[in-house]
């Protein structure tokens, strides 16, 4: 997903798992509601099982469901399949590299709801028309499939569920040029299509990151069945991340191929200016398509603003930026990571965060909401917006806060009657006197929902047992890592939620040291093999779901 130029979200994965055994329910089947949300058992998702790091990491999961069937599918990032760690000699180097070539993009099906989950990679990109690896970002969606006569799009024909990830160079002559592929299943996970490519770039330097993908799901639509993918092109050979262009582009044959793309944003910025931080986009019942992001994302100088592009013609055209609100992300600089690298940070922990904007369309209506977290008042809370046209938006204000904890990852989804659901984590605040003591403050994932699309109840607390973030790591050991995303979607009467969870992890006090070292400004620090250093659980972030029935 998403953040500045460097920024890799690799993992690997397990083999794949042959055929699927599912039960499939049917969908929407009869299940009353109830007095208010209940949070089921928290089940574990991912597939990694004593393995030593980095094999035991998993993070920014996304998840659709079939309505058909009901069957869940979710991704991940799963560096199941990378190689472990080794015994570094210079300094500041890493001991858990990437290796080149291997596949990253998991798959997970579920058809009891959640309780239990099967999956592997993705297949098809060791094909020869492909050569590139999977690599990571997940983002799915499901919609209608073409009938036979390969023109019309119908529930009767079928499901068509979409995995857009990105799709990583494996040779030297791919310098930069990180692409996007989608992948599709008309069986719910147990066979997948060959991948396709999605080259939006404008030249080999550039490359692809943070892809987003739509369908325009609800009959009646003008353009029904077509698939939508938003992503933003970062310029590789550029300095900073001034030169980031938003593309959209559109199939309308299951992404089998895909349209020219359509530039939703301005060229570039400036440093004056801050940059572009990518959001994400949906399609509203009526065809309405709108693409999100963050402008002027972290600016010494203009406001940092959630805007959104609107298209009325399927995509073939949009609007300037319209500005929804003004938004205050999480400290930029002044942290003690700053001689790591720039992001965006929750107070009390190193691993990066961003407010960018993550929408949601309302099948029952024209409606679209989209919600964002914001450290305006110097507390994270998630606020939120909505529109029935895509042009004009009201305020929500505030509608999950949760007390003496600062609220990140938000992400929301509407259910067939119009009830909106949102998830977010939340992270308990340090001392006032120390804002960035890490290892000590725990997070945990939250469910709220509004049922007349303008107030939200309480945050209700989804996981069984909280999360130190302190046993997470990027691969280079510098810092913290859970991803930069969760993912929720909605059926009649219930919630499907996932997020990266380290409740399984440990930290490390040789890695403690070595991170010490760096922020402290040291050059010569060698970090430690965490696979004879550290516990077998350093490292372990783990994909969690739980279903919160209504």
């Amino acid at each position: 997903m998403l953040g500045p130029l460097l920024r890799r979200l690799s993992f690997a994965l397990l083999p794949v798992a042959g055929g699927l055994a599912l039960v499939q329910p049917v969908a929407g089947s009869a299940i009353a509601p109830s007095r208010g949300p209940a949070v089921s058992a928290n089940s574990l998702v991912d597939l990694d099982h004593g393995s030593l790091f980095p094999q035991n990491k998993q993070n920014e999961p996304a998840i659709t469901r079939d309505p058909l069937t009901g069957v869940l599918v979710a991704g991940a990032n799963d560096e199941l399949d990378n190689p472990l760690c080794h015994d570094p000699t210079a300094p500041l180097t890493s001991p858990c590299p990437f290796a080149t070539g291997e596949q990253i993009s998991a798959f997970y099906v579920s058809g009891d709801n959640g309780a239990s989950w099967t999956g592997g990679y993705l297949p098809g990109y060791d094909n020869a028309g492909i050569r590139r690896a999977s690599g990571g970002d997940p983002s799915l969606d499901s919609g209608p499939s073409v009938c036979p006569d390969h023109r019309t799009f119908a529930y009767r024909c079928g499901v068509t569920i979409y995995y857009a990830t990105l799709a990583d160079p494996i040779n030297p002559d791919q310098h930069f040029s990180e692409a996007m592929a989608v992948s599709r299943t008309h069986d719910d996970g147990s066979t997948w299509l060959a991948p396709s490519l999605v080259n939006a770039l404008d030249k080999t330097s550039d490359f692809d990151d943070h892809e987003w993908i739509a369908v325009d799901k609800v009959a009646g639509s003008p353009y029904f069945g077509r698939v939508y993918l938003f992503v933003a092109i970062f310029c590789g050979e550029c300095s900073g991340n001034g030169n980031v262009k938003l593309m959209v582009v559109h199939s309308d044959n299951e992404g089998a191929s895909w349209s020219p793309p359509v530039k939703v944003s301005a060229a570039s910025n400036n440093a004056a200016q801050g940059f572009r931080e990518t959001g994400q986009m949906a399609v509203a019942a009526d065809g309405t398509v709108e693409v999100f992001w963050t402008e002027n994302a972290d600016s010494p100088k203009l406001p940092s603003l959630q805007v959104v592009a609107t298209s009325k013609d399927g995509g073939t055209t949009f609007t300037d930026p319209i500005t929804i609100a003004r938004v205050t992300d999480y400290p930029l600089t002044g942290t003690p990571f700053d001689a790591v690298d720039l992001f965006n940070r929750v107070p009390g922990m190193s691993a990066r965060v961003d407010c960018y904007p993550h929408p949601a369309a309302d099948p029952s209506s024209s409606r679209v909401y989209v919600v964002w977290c914001d450290f305006s008042s110097g507390h994270g809370v998630v606020k939120g917006a909505v529109s029935s046209d895509g042009l004009s938006w009201s305020l929500l204000g505030t509608i999950a806060d949760v007390a003496n904890r600062n609220a990140f990852f938000p992400a929301a989804s509407v259910d067939p009657s119009g009830v909106v659901n949102l998830t977010f984590d939340a992270l308990t605040a340090p001392p006032a006197g120390n804002p960035w003591q890490t290892g000590v403050q725990v997070y945990d994932n939250y469910f709220a929902q509004s049922t007349n699309g303008s107030t939200f109840g309480p945050a209700l607390r989804v996981s069984s047992a909280s999360s130190n973030p302190d046993g997470s790591s990027y691969n280079n050991l510098m810092e913290q890592f859970i991803g930069d995303y969760v993912g929720i979607v909605s059926g009649p009467h219930a919630a499907y939620l996932v997020w990266t969870d380290s409740r399984n992890a440990t930290a490390c006090a040789a890695v403690n040291d070595y991170r010490r070292a760096i922020y402290a400004g040291s050059r010569t620090a060698v970090a430690p093999n965490p696979d004879t250093a550290c516990a077998t659980s350093f490292g372990n972030t783990d994909t969690y779901e739980a279903t919160v029935r209504y």
